[in-house]
């Protein structure tokens, strides 16, 4: 006779490790124990549990059940399924059996057990199909257990997030949407929901999934729909995509594209769509912002602007800040901008630029790059717009220095190109206008170079045979110093090297002013502009012609006269190292912490003139890591403490496959005087010519060549080529009396300000004073601050009052005054730290304690009138607490 039993009462090896727990508790140690279940819902098991053989076999007759004790091992345990009534069992049989009875599998008391409550609150018990999902919780217990239940009661809520912890990797402490939109852009959780499902059951999946949509607030039946259709990583993009549409300003476009997407989610509140949407936003936002889940959020990112394309919607993403579609619309706005150029409306191109930079993607997407150096050139173009007066050799060489540098780094950026045909095409016509004027530009200064720049003495610049006398043997009588010769760095390089140099904490370098000037420095090549010439004379200090043997010992002949004492110089093969693991050779590396036997070592580099044979110089973002020994170097001079001079002995044009070879000459960019200089070359001749009878015809125009097609060239009289930036690099390391130089970078080249801040014409380098810039940090006024804003403040009653309140400050009154007369003339009251820092003359590295002062004296009762970006170091004016706190209008 058999019993009636629940349909779905299986015993499963999780049962039966339950029963055997409880019987251990009771000191059972092996063996036979009897469920009332169902045995053709029974599958026979067998496995190892706490050490000991477990076996579940089913028993449909009391024979059966006698035969299968008979066969039991007698160290280990037996659990029999059975569905055969106490009576046809009989007492005899019933005695072979723990607790000498049958015991009914009831899952939610060995769940109950597992988790070490006394009792399991209704609101599990009720999930559908609730014997499963306990049944699945007990196969998934860990060996030492589930967490305790607190308080001793199994809810919902423990026993379904405990399960999605363990094992779908939901992570530790609050659950709400937050968390379960970050839980769903794990790409291996498909897989694991997959194999719980075939070891849990899907009755225990949907349980714990269910779990996880009730935990997510409003978003709930959103969440739930897409748990439920098995699309949980989708859950980002699509929160994303749909909150791009709910902003759509088109709505009637919009409610079409959401009507194309509703398949995905069915009826679903709107308000249930609009706060997946904008934490979806939120959630992909903190991805991108981390390096270490880049990759993964520009992958979600893909997918929202895929499903927005599914949905005939791309056009309706340009206000999104977040979408890589958005940031296509804000980079083709610019190009309608671009595309007028210097005499268009620089109040729209600087509106489209802050709606690029305003995009989160604008650091990540390979256009930006080449879309903001367009701007910077269309600035630069309107910032030099007019006729120019006249100007001598060294105004023009300083112009090219600290001005058409800068002009030839955003060259290379926009020269890359991008894969937008509009933007592209905007491209192409700013960089014609600013070829043209370039090209200008170089032959105003081929010509005052044949004019000034070709006799033993120079007036008003440095000729770089006097770079060792002048500069370096000087430096070095007072400080060990480390001279770096990058071979075929121009002025443009240099501009992205220092900056790397001096930002990347790992060199711990400062720039510094050579003594007697207030800002870089440039020399002037020996022409023509090649290697055996000018570098040859810059390490003679005098002018010469050789090879490394010659440089070698004219380095030692100079130091040895100079009382430096031995000097070593090493080249390209010197600096490469045979043994494994070293960055450089030992003997450059012991020469250069031996700062008490050498006072100066000598390296030469020559990755960037390398790269003019094989690659692309104008495509390379420079570094102190791209070019080879450059960052191993300049760590090695900060560990010793060693001041280093960089400089070069020549720059050089790039190649743009737009140039044309003319005839053979005697190098690249120089020829004989055979026949006479055409208008895009220059007759050059005197004592600092050092090919062949002293004279010799240089190309001016950067498309002239005489040899064969190269990645670039040097040799001829373009700026780019002949002037040479000499820069003082002084290390956390080294004491030193150096005064910091101020940022380099032009007033167009910063992009966080506004177009009143174009004033920077080429015709004012010219006019710059060759002397110390003004002492920030004095008691002292310096005259000469604008009238308006920042005058106002300054002469307040309340400014004083703060003044005398606060007591001493470092910081003038016309440092404050400037600043605030800058911030004020923005369209969004805010500054770079770099433009604070070349407006008030000081480091960037000091701009946080400048800011520091000033919020001390401005800032009424911590009111922030002025605030400095933590992160960014960013300076902004409160225009409306200045005018409320001093009562100024900007």
């Amino acid at each position: 006779m058999t019993v009636e039993v629940a349909a779905s009462a299986a015993v499963t090896p999780a049962i039966a490790r339950a029963f055997i727990e409880q019987a251990r508790q009771k000191n059972y140690q092996h063996g036979v124990i009897g469920v009332r279940a169902r045995p053709e819902a029974t599958t026979e098991f067998v496995f190892e549990f706490g050490g000991q053989s477990v076996r579940i076999v089913a028993a449909r007759s009391s024979l059966a059940l006698r035969e299968a004790i008979r066969t039991a091992d007698a160290d280990g345990w037996l659990v029999v399924v059975t569905d055969r009534s106490d009576d046809d069992l009989g007492a005899g049989l019933l005695s072979h059996l723990i607790w000498q009875r049958l015991r009914h599998p009831d899952p939610w008391q060995a769940v109950q057990q597992a988790f070490a409550a006394h009792s399991v609150d209704g609101r599990l018990l009720s999930v559908d199909n609730a014997r499963d999902v306990a049944s699945g919780l007990l196969e998934l217990a860990p060996t030492d257990g589930w967490p305790p239940a607190p308080a001793g009661v199994l809810t919902r809520e423990h026993a379904l997030s405990s399960a999605a912890r363990a094992e779908l990797g939901l992570p530790a402490g609050p659950v709400d949407l937050i968390a379960v939109l970050h839980w769903s852009t794990d790409a291996s959780l498909p897989a694991a929901i997959a194999r719980l499902r075939s070891r849990a059951g899907e009755s225990t999946v949907d349980a714990i999934l269910d779990w996880v949509a009730d935990s997510s607030g409003e978003a709930a039946p959103f969440v739930a729909a897409l748990l439920r259709t098995g699309t949980v990583t989708g859950l980002v993009p699509l929160g994303v995509a749909v909150d791009c549409l709910l902003n759509a300003r088109d709505r009637h476009e919009a409610e079409l594209a959401l009507a194309r997407l509703q398949h995905r989610w069915g009826s679903v509140p709107r308000g249930a769509l609009a706060a997946a949407g904008r934490l979806s936003r939120v959630v992909l936002s903190g991805l991108l912002g981390a390096s270490a889940t880049f990759r993964t959020g520009a992958a979600l990112l893909a997918q929202a602007d895929d499903l927005l394309s599914a949905a005939q919607a791309q056009h309706l993403t340009g206000d999104s800040t977040l979408l890589r579609s958005g940031l296509t619309h804000r980079l083709r706005t610019l190009a309608k901008a671009l595309r007028l150029g210097a005499g268009g409306d620089l109040s729209a191109l600087e509106q489209a630029w802050a709606r690029v930079a305003d995009h989160e993607l604008v650091d990540g997407d390979a256009r930006v790059a080449s879309a903001r150096a367009g701007v910077r050139l269309v600035r630069w173009l309107a910032a030099t717009a007019g006729d120019e007066a006249p100007m001598a050799l060294a105004a023009l060489v300083e112009r090219h220095l600290l001005v058409d540098a800068w002009v030839d780094s955003a060259v290379n950026d926009a020269e890359t190109g991008v894969d937008d045909p509009g933007l592209a095409s905007a491209l192409e016509a700013v960089l014609r206008a600013v070829e043209e004027r370039r090209d200008a530009h170089d032959l105003e200064f081929a010509a005052a170079l044949a004019r000034e720049g070709c006799d033993d003495s120079l007036t008003g610049v440095r000729g770089l045979e006097r770079l060792l006398p002048d500069i370096v043997a000087p430096l070095a009588k007072d400080y060990p110093t480390l001279l770096l010769v990058l071979d075929g760095m121009s002025a443009g390089v240099a501009t992205e090297l220092l900056e790397h140099a001096t930002t990347e904490v790992e060199f711990g370098m400062m720039e510094c002013l050579i003594p007697g000037v207030s800002r870089r420095t440039p020399a002037l090549s020996v022409l023509p502009s090649v290697t055996e010439m000018s570098r040859s004379s810059l390490l003679a200090g005098r002018l010469t012609r050789g090879q490394q043997d010659a440089e070698r010992r004219n380095f030692a002949a100079f130091t040895s006269a100079k009382g430096l004492g031995e000097a070593p110089l090493f080249h390209k093969k010197g600096l490469d190292t045979g043994r494994q693991g070293f960055a450089i050779a030992d003997d450059v590396r012991l020469a250069i912490a031996d700062t008490a036997r050498y006072k100066l070592v000598g390296c030469v580099l020559n990755t960037i003139d390398d790269a003019l044979d094989r690659t692309d110089p104008g495509g390379t973002d420079w570094t102190a890591e791209t070019v080879k020994h450059l960052g191993p170097l300049l760590r090695a001079a900060r560990a010793a403490g060693r001041l280093v001079v960089l400089t070069s002995d020549h720059g050089h044009v790039v190649e743009r496959r737009r140039g044309q070879q003319r005839g053979t000459g005697l190098g690249g960019r120089y020829r004989s005087t055979s026949t006479p200089a055409a208008p895009d070359e220059v007759l050059v001749s005197g004592p600092r010519v050092l090919a062949d009878g002293h004279e010799a015809v240089l190309a001016v125009n950067e498309r002239l060549r005489y040899g064969p097609l190269k990645a670039g060239y040097h040799g001829g009289a373009a700026p780019a080529e002949v002037v040479v930036p000499v820069a003082i690099l002084a290390p956390s390391t080294l004491s030193h009396s150096l005064a910091a130089a101020p940022v380099a970078e032009p007033s167009w080249w910063d992009l966080t300000g506004a177009p009143a801040l174009l004033v920077e014409a080429s015709s004012a380098v010219a006019e710059m004073p060759d002397e110390p810039q003004p002492v920030l940090f004095s008691s002292v006024q310096e005259p000469g601050v604008r009238a308006g804003a920042g005058r106002a403040l300054v002469e307040s009653t309340t400014y004083r009052a703060q003044k005398k309140l606060v007591g001493r400050v470092a910081v003038t009154d016309d440092a404050i005054a400037t600043l605030i007369e800058a911030l004020a003339s923005t369209s969004d009251r805010r500054l770079s730290a770099n433009r604070v820092a070349t407006l008030l003359g000081v480091p960037s590295n000091r701009v946080a304690m400048v800011m520091s002062q000033v919020s001390k004296v401005l800032n009424v009762e911590g009111y922030p009138v002025i605030a400095t970006d933590p992160t960014t170091q960013a300076v902004t004016l409160d225009v409306d607490l200045l005018a409320e706190q001093y009562g100024v209008r900007s």
